[in-house]
């Protein structure tokens, strides 16, 4: 390695690769920049800057596959911090109205009888009416509180996760070591990948665009698997997002589109039924990449393995879950606060904060402050992000190899893997604080917001020599777009 500053993101930029398959040679291509770091007793920030680090060396290596050098790869720390933030940027109003965070009754932390913590996720109505029902209440967070404080931490998530709720109770950083959930998901590979079988056609990368005509599938939710397609859409390429009509995401105010979905279009289809599976079929085999977000057997059970690798021979297809792919939990449903609870990284994070209250003012994972009585999360929702650029960075990894050795391939990552990873790089010093959300540096142009008021956006926190990032269209709303590709085949 180049550089003895940042060790942390090394380490982590490291093991992300190696996972990756990638050539340690490569890594003298990277370089960080950027001092301070996010309030925290993780390297939070160095874990952000490795995972850009990582997809921006993924693109350097595409395009040394067509005599387009060695791109340089350079990140910003400070950067990297900032594009973890919530609400999901880079975009900022014109007027610099404040950004608001994200306080909702729905995520949150309910004390149990033996005064342990349970944290919720609720936000979506599905995930809702679950707890409700489990309970026997209304849907109003004071009944939720008093029905839990009845029973014990292990038992109402016991009860709850049963029922197909979204929780997780606080446990320990060793608590969860000696979990049978934590010792599988020690032994996984940050990246688990699987060759596939040949591809067709005769795609190569497009240096100054990398991925242009590049086809993305994109089956995913909420923010880990989303930022991974749209970094993709930010390389080139062509990315559709599918949902379900009148999925939790598609209505409401989640389906009149955000940053999540800058560069992309969104169209509404239903799997579950012929005419939509067909649809989704003829999508798949004009395809590149196939990006999803379903619990293992979820898609299968709709679209089957061998039915998906007939019908597009070569796919690239990159899939994520929540508590890893072995283990008792591998079907269990999780987001990444849960997933912090389950670790030990709220719990290790508020024990941190506790420990020297007036200089470390705790702040959770959607920018509010909270009252000394209450669990603290990472500064941002690190797993989330980290983990979404680590796909970004395995789809990339994927069509090289397609290139190179005319091989598909499947990836499969997970939110728990990559907190094993958070956590086993163990404390770290601290450094002066990056505070968010961050003001700049700001592209040098104004963008038409998706919702028609123009924004500035923050720089990209990394670079890559001779290809610039940029989307090619603003974000739209579910079923603005109609379920068919764009480019010809």
């Amino acid at each position: 390695m180049n550089t003895p500053e940042h060790p942390a993101a090394w380490s982590f930029l490291s093991q992300i690769w190696d996972s990756l398959g990638g050539d340690e040679k490569a890594l003298k291509r990277v370089s960080f920049t950027g001092q301070g770091a996010l309030r925290s007793p993780f390297a939070v920030t160095d874990l952000a800057a490795a995972s850009f680090a990582a997809a921006g060396l993924a693109l350097s290596d595409l395009l040394a596959t067509v005599g387009g050098g060695e791109p340089q790869v350079r990140v910003d720390r400070r950067l990297a911090s900032g594009w973890f933030d919530l609400p999901v940027g880079p975009s900022q109003p014109l007027d610099d109205s404040a950004r608001q965070g994200i306080p909702h009754k729905w995520m949150s932390e309910f004390q149990t009888a033996d005064d342990r913590w349970l944290r919720i996720q609720a936000t979506f109505p599905t995930l809702r009416a679950r707890i409700a029902h489990a309970l026997g209440t209304a849907e109003e967070p004071s009944q939720f509180a008093s029905e839990i404080r009845k029973h014990t931490a292990e038992d109402i998530e016991r009860f709850l996760v049963g029922e197909g709720a979204a929780v997780a109770i606080s446990r320990t950083v060793e608590e969860w070591r000696h979990h049978s959930q934590g010792r599988a998901v020690a032994t996984e590979p940050v990246v688990h990948l699987q060759t596939g079988g040949a591809a067709s056609g005769n795609w190569r990368p497009t240096p100054g665009r990398p991925l242009a005509g590049i086809r993305v599938l994109d089956l995913t939710r909420v923010i880990s698997g989303p930022m991974a397609s749209r970094f993709l859409a930010a390389c080139g390429a062509e990315v559709l997002r599918i949902d379900r009509p009148g999925s939790d995401e598609s209505s409401g105010v989640f389906g009149r589109g955000s940053d999540v979905m800058l560069g992309k279009r969104w169209a509404l289809l239903d799997l579950q039924i012929t005419a939509g599976r067909d649809r989704f079929l003829s999508l798949l085999a004009e395809a590149d990449v196939l990006v999803h977000g379903y619990r293992p057997g979820g898609l299968d059970s709709l679209i089957a393995p061998e039915i998906r690798a007939a019908v597009r021979p070569g796919l690239v297809e990159v899939a994520l879950n929540a508590y890893g792919w072995t283990g008792p939990w591998k079907d269990r449903r999780g987001f990444d606060t849960l997933v912090q609870f389950s670790s030990g990284l709220a719990d290790a994070t508020t024990a941190w904060a506790l420990a020297d209250p007036e200089h470390r003012t705790p702040i959770n994972a959607l920018g509010r402050l909270v009252d000394a009585d209450r669990p603290r999360h990472l500064p941002v929702e690190a797993l989330d992000f980290a983990t979404g650029y680590q796909i970004a960075a395995a789809a990339i990894r994927g069509l090289t190899r397609r290139v190179t050795t005319g091989e598909g391939s499947f990836s499969r990552l997970s939110l728990a893997r990559t907190a094993a990873m958070l956590i086993d790089e163990g404390h770290v010093p601290e450094e002066p604080e990056i505070r968010l959300p961050l003001d700049g540096p700001y592209e040098d142009r104004v963008f038409a917001g998706g919702d028609g008021r123009p924004v500035k956006r923050l720089e990209f926190p990394v670079t890559i020599e001779g290809s610039p990032l940029f989307w090619e269209r603003p974000f739209e709303s579910a079923g603005t777009s109609v379920p068919r590709w764009s480019t010809a085949s």
